[in-house]
């Protein structure tokens, strides 16, 4: 499967998986548990395949999916390891 492709699978699953149904939840309980429904972790890993294309890249947003009670959210997305460190400090 070439990039093209994978675009194109991307643009698909965007429109068929409801924004509406995903919730997920992250719990720091010692270590951190992540609950989602079939829909949110739909969404997280649409999401996250976004951020590998410099097409889609700026597209990529998690906010939607975490709920209140999340004790935290993904605000970010560092494709480098500067980006990270910018976002870090």
């Amino acid at each position: 499967m070439d990039d093209k492709e994978i675009l194109s699978f991307i643009k698909e699953l965007d429109e068929h998986v409801p924004k509406e149904k995903a919730e997920a939840e992250f719990a720091a309980i010692g270590e951190v548990a992540l609950y989602a429904s079939k829909e949110g972790y739909l969404r997280m890993a649409l999401e996250l395949m976004k951020c590998a294309f410099d097409e889609t890249y700026n597209d990529a947003d998690l906010n939607y999916v975490f709920n209140k009670n999340s004790e935290f959210g993904i605000e970010h997305f560092a494709r480098t390891k500067e980006e990270l460190e910018f976002f870090s400090s």
